[in-house]
């Protein structure tokens, strides 16, 4: 049965987990959870990571575990995302999408990156040139300031990562998704960094992921720092 299950692909395992929808009867389907939250749980964001949060009450909205396959073996991270209300409006348009990157480390605990949406657009032949550009290099410039930002391949790679995704809407009390709440999809994405002065001559690691759904082509761009709790 082991090597069976090794022949399989990363999406075919996938499939399987949801086909059989738990251990039955409606339970639910054991998926990365490392944060133990569930959908609509709250999510203190502390001032530490920017006052661009600091206005801002998050609950999560969506939990998506990714997995990806490299050298025979599978890894996991998970991304909470996390809808934003600012808590002195009352204007629907000033709620912000952010992400929160939970991947392990050689420590056996967990690493967090807090992102926001950068940009995300339609599929572009264009675009999709600039990522796979043979530098690794990817340039953000500010319209109104002019600056840019200049952001290299984490750790030189040059080619993209390619993963399966399974998108939770909805959790049950222990902490699993919903069968009914769960659909499978397959992303590619690129992985980006910088060293960003964060003042006092010092730097930090700002990284950007450049992810696309295999799929419909959707390009979304994510940008952000390490999570302080």
């Amino acid at each position: 049965m082991e090597t069976e299950k090794k022949g399989k692909t990363l999406w075919e395992m996938l499939l399987e987990r949801l086909h059989n929808r738990g251990s039955g009867n409606g339970a639910g389907i054991a998926f990365g959870n490392p944060l133990d939250l569930r959908i609509g749980s709250p999510l203190a964001v502390p001032y530490s990571n920017g006052p661009e949060f600091a206005d801002y009450n998050f609950t999560v909205q969506e939990i998506r575990e990714y997995t990806r396959r490299i050298g025979g073996q599978d890894f996991c991270f998970t991304d909470y995302i996390l809808r934003g209300v600012n808590t002195k409006s009352l204007d629907a348009d000033q709620t912000i999408i952010a992400r929160l990157r939970v991947v392990p480390n050689q420590a056996g605990a967990h690493d967090s990156l807090l992102l926001r949406l950068e940009d995300e657009f339609a599929f572009s032949e264009d675009f999709l040139g600039v990522v796979k550009d043979t530098t690794g290099i990817f340039e953000v410039k500010d319209d109104q300031s002019g600056a840019t930002d200049t952001f290299s391949r984490v750790n030189d790679l040059r080619e993209s990562y390619e993963a399966v995704v399974l998108a939770v809407s909805e959790t049950t009390p222990d902490g699993k998704a919903a069968p009914r709440k769960t659909s499978p999809a397959k992303a590619e994405y690129w992985d980006y960094w910088r060293d960003a002065d964060i003042g006092g001559g010092k730097t930090a690691k700002e990284f950007l992921f450049v992810e696309m759904n295999s799929d419909t082509g959707w390009f979304q761009i994510w940008r952000g720092r390490e999570f302080f709790a």
